[in-house]
């Protein structure tokens, strides 16, 4: 599908609750660098009405839906098609229609890689320790494995979940989040820390200190409490806005069958850090 310059293409998220999301603020700048006449509408809807998305895309003509907590998972099983990176992680976050079939994709293990090459820092070989067994997580591992991380370890509580991780990671490590080795990167994947519960970090200074770099996937605040103790113990840190940004390039590069520069994104990832 190519898209005229004199096209409206219209384009939306998906979720339960989307009062503060930043996709339409992402995706109507990175429309606008590139001339093209887009919208981006939210779609907030309940667990019933999220089963009929891809009848509603249809009705209005959406051609594109990024997929936000907690829908991945439900959206996974609902197109007609899903691409191979999807299929691995096991998640839906971004949906394209094309005529008439539905196809899912998965772009936020590519917003993963890129907030850590665009912090300078590198995956392969590093030894990898990730808070938390949620969705996100997902994406983390299957990233981290094809960036060439020689150890990824999950420490959560969910004993159910981190099953279903193992299922789809089997070459994972797991443990308890109060037996946590240390390693080369410790990242939050959990909500922990996340505004308005701000002062809050998933482990104390004595797990942060056995590691070389923190990251933290929660944006808001951009430097969270985890992210504060990290950088006072000498830690080099990751914030977690860019990977957002990213995510949302991937899409837009498959609604538009095009190759983008991710440095679009970068001036979008300051004007946004200034709000947090």
């Amino acid at each position: 599908m190519n898209i005229e310059t004199t096209d409206v293409i219209h384009l939306g998220v998906l979720g339960e609750t989307l009062g503060h999301s930043l996709s339409p603020e992402i995706h109507e700048d990175l429309l606008e660098q590139q001339n093209i006449k887009g919208t981006y509408e939210k779609y907030e809807m309940n667990d019933q009405e999220v089963l009929h998305i891809l009848d509603v895309m249809k009705r209005d003509q959406v051609i594109g839906m990024n997929v936000t907590i907690p829908y991945k998972e439900v959206v996974y099983r609902l197109v007609d098609e899903l691409d191979e990176h999807a299929k691995k992680i096991g998640a839906v976050n971004t949906i394209l229609i094309e005529n008439g079939i539905s196809y899912g994709y998965n772009t936020d293990y590519i917003g993963i890689i890129s907030m850590f090459k665009k912090a300078d820092v590198s995956l392969a070989g590093k030894d990898i320790v990730i808070l938390g067994s949620g969705g996100a997580a997902k994406a983390l591992i299957y990233g981290f494995h094809l960036e060439g991380a020689a150890r990824i370890t999950v420490a959560a509580r969910n004993e159910k979940a981190i099953d279903s991780l193992k299922e789809l990671f089997p070459y994972i490590h797991t443990c308890t989040l109060n037996r946590i080795p240390g390693g080369d990167i410790l990242v939050n994947t959990t909500p922990v820390g996340m505004y308005p519960n701000a002062g809050e970090s998933p482990v104390d200074t004595s797990v942060i200190r056995q590691f070389k770099v923190a990251a933290d996937i929660v944006y808001n605040p951009l430097i969270t409490e985890f992210l504060k103790i990290a950088r006072d113990e000498g830690l080099k840190i990751v914030t977690g806005l860019m990977m957002l940004v990213d995510q949302a390039i991937g899409s837009e590069e498959i609604w538009l069958h095009k190759k983008l520069d991710y440095n679009m994104g970068n001036h979008i990832h300051d004007e946004l850090a200034k709000q947090f």
